[in-house]
């Protein structure tokens, strides 16, 4: 059964209200509650009424006061108060299935979560979205999100992440841009996949919703000798790195003298697969509030 409260924080609003561990949360406010999101969405405001469901299956309401933006001090059984929403893709360079057998079981577990996206910053495909969903970001208004976006080209997506929906990617990124949903993205750069012009086609679209599409990381492709059945991918050399290096800091300084921002930022491993130095002071001069972590 979901939404089973398992603690109740010492001296938090919830406890000053009477909540007991092992009630189950209803609604706030009149208001269903699914999933965590909701709980945080709705228990936002400085008075909340709680409905909750006793062990024995009778309803009751309680009244919690606090500070506006407060949490009411409730932990749930699983964190999500839901099922963790796993990938419905099988991308060419998944490092997933690219690992050894015999390892622990929940290391081959592939999460695609919006929900684990905003709070604890997870990437998504996007794929797994149904229209619902879609629509529930943009009214819970649920921002930063990281997004796998690896091309901007529909056809090329869906072979890249082996999934006939992974398409509508770009139009479901456009809808959260004009919702004011930001968005933070990477590309998992493939030689002779979705690199060179790909590459700079993706960037360019993606530039074209900025501020919402805050960040670009362009990362390459890490492959494993566990690749059984996998398509075939070429590993970057030193050259290779080198020009897809060579177009992202180009389009980044483009969009620096443009917005004011680069957008996009290779990855230390491009750096060291071409052989560069990798420029940190200039990074850091830009964003210094990354400096510590």
């Amino acid at each position: 059964m979901r939404n089973i409260i398992s603690l109740v924080q010492p001296d938090s609003p919830a406890d000053a209200a009477g909540v007991v561990p092992g009630e189950r949360l209803l609604r706030i406010n009149g208001k269903d509650v699914t999933d965590v999101l909701d709980y945080m969405y709705y228990s936002y405001d400085e008075n909340v009424t709680l409905s909750l469901q006793r062990p024995d299956g009778t309803e009751r309401t309680v009244e919690v006061r606090k500070e506006q933006g407060d949490n009411c001090g409730l932990e749930f059984e699983e964190y999500l108060m839901d099922t963790a929403h796993s990938c419905a893709n099988k991308c060419i360079f998944c490092f997933v299935d690219q690992l050894p057998k015999g390892l622990r079981p929940s290391l081959y577990f592939k999460d695609d979560d919006v929900r684990l996206s905003f709070l604890t910053g997870s990437y998504i495909t996007l794929t797994n979205l149904a229209e619902r969903e879609v629509q529930r970001v943009i009214d819970l208004k649920i921002s930063p999100i990281n997004v796998s976006v690896h091309t901007t080209d529909p056809d090329l997506r869906c072979r890249m992440l082996g999934n006939r929906f992974a398409g509508r990617g770009l139009e479901i990124m456009r809808r959260f841009a004009e919702a004011g949903i930001t968005m933070n993205c990477q590309i998992v750069c493939c030689p002779g996949w979705n690199d060179g012009e790909e590459l700079r086609r993706t960037m360019a679209d993606l530039a074209a919703m900025y501020p919402n599409v805050a960040s670009v990381s362009v990362i390459p492709v890490g492959l494993t000798k566990h690749r059984e059945g996998l398509p075939e991918i070429k590993p970057f050399d030193r050259e290779s790195a080198a020009r897809t290096l060579d177009d992202v800091e180009a389009f980044g300084r483009e969009c620096l003298e443009k917005h004011g921002s680069r957008i996009f930022f290779p990855s230390d491993e491009l750096y060291l697969k071409a052989g560069r130095d990798i420029p940190e002071e200039e990074f850091y001069e830009e964003y210094p509030q990354l400096e510590n972590g």
